[in-house]
């Protein structure tokens, strides 16, 4: 037994020798001494410049297997990742003016920029700024800039130029080692046309550089920065009017303004038209008055109840007026009511005022009785009042002619007058 454990001792012992001398062997071999530096420095130079991780799940694959097959690279995630934000939004606000400067008071604690600004006042006063901040920012400067007014919209983007940034970056690369190129061969040149050649090749490809160096730098900006286009926008003014008209039996004054909706008279009757006018726009009116045709009442003989017309007509506030007359059946009334929009400086506005009207329903009931001696007066006195109408129409359509007959009399005159002084002069030579 201890004669086999001392054979099996020595055997291993010369095995061991054996490889020893074995890898002795090779390693004064010139060609795998080569072929392991070489292998060395494919290895060093394959070596990714960037470490991509590999998931708990993947480790534990490649561990168990003896071959390590190909895998695709994992999704990278947003971290480290080249993205530019840009956002659009629209406010409205009261004062585009003095909103633009809310605008760089909210941004001035972020180490906000305003790059540019374009503002127009008027009727559609507007207000366009650009404006730059961290990305890190972007959200807090949407809220504060939302915050100054009114949203009306709002655009936000974000464009991934990672693969776009790391192209520049190889293409970059790859022009400079060639501009390298280049002045290396133009510094051992000797030849002239040698020479010309090379300089003309090589400011295309320096100008080419420039570009892709331009063009890096200006994707980068535009990742460091997140641009926001605030668009400040005033209200469209819409002013409006409304006009309701009602009525009631009797002459007060106006003291029963307003009146009923639906009213039914007899031919004759006193009847008072009530007109009220109230402001149902969002701008103040001036110059607020109200007519009605058909039955012959004009603003000024109408009857100032409620308000003043002179004044100011605020949204919300109204005017009340009243017109005395008779009921006729052959009138029907008609109306209608007109003002001027006016801005916070009482400087007229282009925008036209939209009125609404409400008519009362007025029924008057003709009167079929036989004429009384009142009747007949009225209508002796209306008959009087056509005559006289008719013959001031026609003495104003006579008097500009009136000078043609009295200038031929005078003319006229002046030839009888020469004819006798000829007679009397040829009698006196006789």
């Amino acid at each position: 037994m201890r004669i086999r454990i001392r054979l099996l001792a020595l055997v291993a012992v010369l095995a061991t020798a054996g490889s020893a001398c074995s890898r002795a062997d090779n390693a004064d071999s010139p060609y795998l001494g080569a072929f392991d530096q070489s292998e060395e420095a494919i290895s060093t130079t394959a070596a990714p410049a960037t470490t991509i991780p590999v998931s708990a799940t993947e480790d534990r694959d490649r561990a168990g297997s003896s071959i390590d097959a190909p895998t695709a690279p994992p999704i990278p995630s947003d971290l480290g990742r080249s993205i530019i934000y840009t956002a659009t939004i629209e406010v409205e606000v009261d004062d585009v003016i003095a909103a633009g400067t809310a605008a760089q008071q909210a941004i001035a604690p972020l180490g906000g920029l305003l790059f540019g600004q374009e503002t127009s006042t008027g009727p559609d006063s507007r207000s366009v700024l650009t404006i730059k901040v961290r990305p890190e920012d972007f959200q807090e400067a949407l809220d504060r800039l939302s915050g100054i007014g009114t949203l009306v919209s709002q655009t936000i983007s974000a464009d991934d130029v990672t693969e776009r940034v790391v192209d520049l970056q190889s293409r970059i690369t790859t022009a400079e080692a060639s501009v390298e190129r280049l002045r290396t061969f133009l510094s051992q040149a000797t030849d002239l046309r040698d020479v010309a050649s090379l300089e003309e090749e090589l400011l295309r490809r320096e100008t080419d550089l420039e570009l892709l160096r331009g063009q890096l730098r200006t994707v980068e900006t535009q990742v460091d920065l997140a641009t926001i286009t605030l668009i400040l926008t005033e209200p469209t003014p819409e002013p409006a009017l409304e006009l309701i008209q009602t009525a009631y039996l009797g002459h007060d004054g106006g003291q029963g303004c307003p009146g009923g909706r639906d009213l039914t008279l007899d031919e004759g009757d006193a009847v008072t038209f009530c007109y009220q006018i109230t402001n149902v726009g969002d701008t103040d009116l001036a110059d607020v008055a109200v007519r009605d045709a058909g039955v012959d009442a004009r603003f000024e003989d109408m009857i100032l109840i409620y308000g003043d017309p002179a004044a100011t007509l605020a949204p919300g506030e109204r005017l009340l007026f009243a017109f005395e007359t008779t009921a006729d059946p052959r009138v029907f009334s008609n109306p209608a009511a007109t003002a001027t929009a006016i801005d916070r400086d009482e400087s007229p506005l282009r925008e036209s005022v939209t009125t609404s009207t409400e008519t009362a329903s007025v029924s008057v009931a003709e009167d079929t009785s036989l004429p009384g001696f009142s009747d007949a007066l009225r209508s002796s006195w209306h008959g009087v009042q056509r005559v006289v109408g008719v013959v001031v129409v026609t003495a104003g359509a006579i008097v500009p002619f009136l000078w043609l007959p009295v200038l031929a009399l005078a003319v006229l005159w002046v030839v009888r007058r020469k004819g006798r002084s000829r007679g009397i002069t040829a009698s006196d030579e006789q």
